[in-house]
């Protein structure tokens, strides 16, 4: 093996090696307990309201991680949300784009649709068991960088 093959080796398995602990830094992340993540929560709802008054919802929108943080209070908080009023948790985009971010939440498992009323006039989303620990790890990396935490 010649010179510059081993140092090709050696760059490659240090590169390796360095993917390996920033996996595991990231999988050692930092878990908050409950009253943490939804103070954080609320201050996330709070900053993204702050901004789209200031420059317009449209120009920042988000309507997934607006509808989420919604849910994601209302799962703490014992309050039921309905289709219609989620809509409103992403201000300023129209009902049809809200309803296909909705649907497509549903289909990746985040969300779940419930039709209490036999008419399907009210219909209840929740947020499943897996798109609660995506918020509450997104919510745990998010206090972690808050408070100056590795980037």
């Amino acid at each position: 093996m010649g010179l510059s093959n081993m140092a090709r080796s050696f760059t490659g398995r240090r590169e390796e090696r360095r993917v390996t602990i920033q996996k595991r830094r990231h999988d050692m992340a930092q878990i908050y307990p409950p009253d943490r993540r939804i103070d954080m929560c609320r201050r996330l709802v709070a900053m993204r309201r702050t901004i789209g008054e200031a420059i317009g919802y449209r120009l920042c929108p988000s309507p997934v991680w607006d509808m989420l943080l919604d849910l994601y209070l209302a799962q703490y908080e014992k309050r039921e949300v309905y289709l219609f009023s989620l809509y409103t948790a992403a201000p300023d985009i129209p009902q049809s784009t809200a309803h296909r971010k909705i649907a497509e939440m549903e289909k990746r498992g985040l969300v779940t649709r419930d039709i209490p009323r036999p008419d399907g006039r009210r219909v209840a989303i929740s947020m499943t068991a897996q798109g609660l620990a995506i918020v509450d790890r997104l919510l745990d990396r998010i206090i972690e960088l808050w408070e100056g935490g590795k980037s």
